[in-house]
């Protein structure tokens, strides 16, 4: 090779490199890096703007999120006391960035006349769900030890008026604390388990009437129909699971099993009344960090929140499919999953009270990276749990506290490009 032919392929090698980069680069700007910012519960929204709610103590939020077919959020936030608690309701419009506050649940309660003296709902635990009828549904946990209390409370949340009714006053039936479905009358009424909590809650606006609740403690998955308040119990978790799928044909999937040592992921069949198994060997430790819907309405992916392992599940074919992902790292938990609009990417949060991120893999399996460190935005506060996969336009919301004191929460906009 001459001098002259050496110059020549040297040349075409680097303006192939130059090409090759370039090329990457315009991949990698094509995939914008999220970004992100924090909605306080203030009158615009920022930290320093006066409170919506002076003097209540906006201390917890975890699940207790939801978001209307027209995309309005809608957030149920906890004083988180076990003695006088209470839980506050606030709205944001898409495109607002700030929320507005609507009413309180003891207030709700009391004109109900359904609050006695002393009592305490000091938690939402459940996501906020849309029905068939247009209502949001949701239950209450009163405090950590459920059976020294009361019961759990049902409501609903009417976004045509942003009225909220308790439909545990007027239920014409109830769970007591050994699960005998009574009438809902006399001293011990009002409430739809007594002496129990409600963790998580699902239903599907294509089965109309039908809702699922999990209670706590105890983990029993109970049936409802919602127009004629019947109830049952159907199923058991040991794990007494937050999160549960409810598919097109009134299915409820979740992580269950009496034996917390041997638990899987079970389908109770509405149909039959007959529980089957799909996954098996899940430790007793684990627990469901997301269930989220994708582009084809047959298909849900599974977060496992402390293996940070993500499998999909076809709810027609009844079978878990072949493919899914890893992501988080050595991080403690992914707390929550969202999947882009368009159906390509998964986004996840994960936080081990030290360090807080978001990471992003593809759909269908693929390396999963961290795309955005948000912990000086943050500041103390961790990443928690947050409303199941719930989008405005191209940003996800998830809700951020310390767990340590009042007026520390807000909610994370997470914008993806």
């Amino acid at each position: 090779m001459n001098a002259k032919t050496g110059f020549r392929v040297a040349l075409f090698l680097k303006t192939t490199a130059i090409a090759a980069l370039a090329l990457l680069a315009a991949s990698l700007a094509a995939i914008a890096q999220p970004s992100a910012r924090l909605i306080h519960f203030t009158e615009d929204g920022t930290a320093t703007s006066p409170p919506l709610l002076p003097g209540f103590a906006l201390h917890s939020l975890w699940s207790a999120m939801g978001q209307t077919a027209d995309g309005r959020l809608y957030v149920a936030v906890s004083n988180h006391s076990e003695s006088e608690g209470n839980v506050a309701l606030f709205r944001m419009d898409p495109g607002a960035d700030r929320f507005t506050y609507l009413t309180d649940l003891k207030s709700v309660s009391q004109a109900a006349g359904n609050w006695r003296e002393g009592e305490s709902q000091y938690k939402v635990h459940t996501f906020l769900h849309q029905h068939a009828d247009g209502l949001i549904y949701f239950a209450t946990m009163p405090s950590d030890t459920p059976q020294d209390d009361r019961g759990a409370h049902l409501y609903t949340l009417d976004p045509a008026t942003d009225t909220v009714t308790d439909l545990s006053a007027t239920a014409p039936l109830m769970a007591t604390r050994s699960l005998e479905i009574v009438p809902n009358t006399g001293d011990a009424g009002g409430v739809l388990f007594a002496g129990r909590g409600v963790k998580g809650m699902g239903l599907n606006p294509a089965v109309p009437d039908l809702a699922y609740t999990m209670t706590f403690d105890g983990g029993h998955l109970f049936r409802h129909d919602l127009a004629t308040g019947d109830m049952a119990p159907v199923g058991i978790s040991a794990s007494v699971a937050y999160v549960f799928h409810v598919d097109a044909q009134g299915d409820a999937y979740y992580l269950g099993g009496p034996d917390p040592d041997t638990q899987a992921i079970l389908r109770y069949d509405a149909a039959t009344e007959r529980t089957t198994g799909l996954v098996g060997g899940i430790p007793g430790n684990e627990e469901i960090g997301m269930i989220a819907p994708t582009a084809n309405p047959d298909i849900v992916l599974v977060l496992m929140a402390r293996s940070k392992r993500v499998f999909p599940i076809n709810t027609a074919a009844e079978k878990v499919l072949r493919g899914g992902n890893s992501c988080g790292k050595n991080f403690w938990k992914l707390f929550n999953m969202a999947v882009s609009p368009d159906g390509k990417w998964i986004y996840f949060v994960s936080n081990n009270n030290n360090a807080s991120r978001i990471w992003r893999t593809p759909v269908g399996g693929g390396r999963c990276d961290e795309v955005l460190d948000v912990d000086a935005l943050l500041g103390p506060r961790n990443l928690a749990f947050g409303g199941r996969n719930i989008w405005v336009g191209n940003s996800f919301f998830t809700p951020v506290w310390t767990h340590q004191g009042a007026n520390d929460l807000a909610i994370l906009k997470v914008t993806v490009d």
